[in-house]
């Protein structure tokens, strides 16, 4: 049976790895994998890069074209890959995280080569938590730094996927099995807590995005 499944999902600068698993927690089972862009050829990768030189509206106009590009791809991406799946197993989408913060307001973000970086991270987990959302799923924030190494269970998941099994996949993976672990306890509901990022405890929700483009 596939039980619940859930999708970890890594977000990089225009793309994403994504590693599809169902529990237990510390024995997963492993489903599919698929690597995917974020963002179109036409589009720039980095858009708080590319607005550095720009005029203000024109550079908020820019990036919200990649935010839209990219929220569409990865919506599609997920589709494409839930089709992969046994019909109607998809629970939920875990996306991994990191505990940063940048300025509200974007001509601030523009200042800083670190904060168009930061920016440009966030951007990416975003586009990803919100498709997920417009897919019908549940969409689940994971900061890895809080979740335990899951060794074993990574060790198990990485047999049966096969090579190449890179970083990138391990922490899609850690996000899905981070998930599994609080929301698949035998006959028990999802929920909410440990090393996974909320809202104030909210249940599944996405992390503070950027204020004033």
């Amino acid at each position: 049976m596939a039980g619940e499944i859930v999708i970890g999902v890594l977000t990089r600068t225009g793309s994403a790895a994504a590693v599809a698993l169902s529990g237990p927690a510390d024995a997963p089972r492993f489903w599919a994998r698929r690597e995917f862009a974020l963002v179109s050829a036409a589009l720039p990768a980095q858009p708080y890069h590319a607005a550095a030189g720009m005029a203000l509206p024109a550079a908020s106009q820019m990036i919200g074209q990649v935010e839209r590009d990219a929220e569409a791809a990865a919506a599609s991406a997920l589709r494409a890959f839930a089709d992969l799946l046994p019909a109607g197993a998809v629970r939920g989408v875990a996306v991994v995280v990191k505990n940063v913060s940048v300025p509200d307001r974007l001509p601030d973000v523009l200042r800083s080569h670190a904060w168009m970086h930061a920016a440009e991270g966030i951007f990416y987990r975003e586009a990803v938590l919100a498709a997920a959302r417009a897919c019908g799923w549940a969409a689940r924030a994971v900061e890895l730094s809080s979740v335990p190494t899951a060794e074993h269970a990574l060790a198990v998941v990485g047999h049966a996927a096969g090579r190449p099994w890179r970083r990138a996949e391990k922490d899609a993976a850690r996000a899905a099995i981070a998930v599994l672990a609080e929301t698949c306890p035998p006959g028990g509901p999802w929920a909410v807590g440990g090393g996974v990022a909320t809202d104030g405890g909210a249940g599944w929700t996405v992390p503070g995005a950027l204020g004033d483009r």
